[in-house]
């Protein structure tokens, strides 16, 4: 079985939009891969996060905001036969995302992220203390390019 190209956005924002959790790629000072799940919201070809003001991941992002996100769903081993390993493989969906990390300090831009990222997980409207926002670290990536492919029986 082969891997099938998706270049259709309306599917693309489908699977990103069925993913609870992303890994967030980034290189750091020493040219080495950092790699972290993230929570995450998505509108509109941006990707948001939230984290903790200071910390490895920050720093990398300061020096370098170039990344990759990884999303991956849909996850269904299956065999052609049960008595064979080698028939085994996973069905999956996934979407690679490359863009530049754009740290968003104003406070009512931080908010409107905040409710894209609280959006992937809830349909609720949330308020938000003003302290609490103040004190972490809001960043979102303008994707610049997607690739995305599935595999398995769907």
């Amino acid at each position: 079985m082969q891997a099938r190209i998706i270049i259709d956005q309306k599917k693309i924002d489908e699977i990103i939009n069925s993913c609870d959790v992303c890994n967030l790629a980034m290189i750091d000072e020493n040219n080495m891969p950092y790699v972290v799940p993230m929570n995450f919201g998505y509108n509109d070809g941006c990707i948001y996060f939230h984290s903790d003001k200071s910390g490895k991941k920050i720093e990398i992002l300061k020096k370098n905001p170039q990344v990759a996100v990884s999303f991956s769903t849909n996850h269904e081993l299956y065999a052609q036969n049960p008595n064979v390993a080698c028939s085994y493989s996973m069905s999956y969906k996934s979407v690679f995302a490359y863009g530049k990390v754009e740290f968003i300090e104003d406070y009512d831009s931080k908010i409107e992220a905040m409710n894209n990222l609280m959006k992937n997980y809830t349909d609720r409207e949330f308020t938000y203390n003003r302290p609490s926002i103040l004190n972490i670290k809001v960043f979102t990536v303008k994707v610049k390019s997607f690739t995305a492919k599935e595999f398995g029986r769907f």
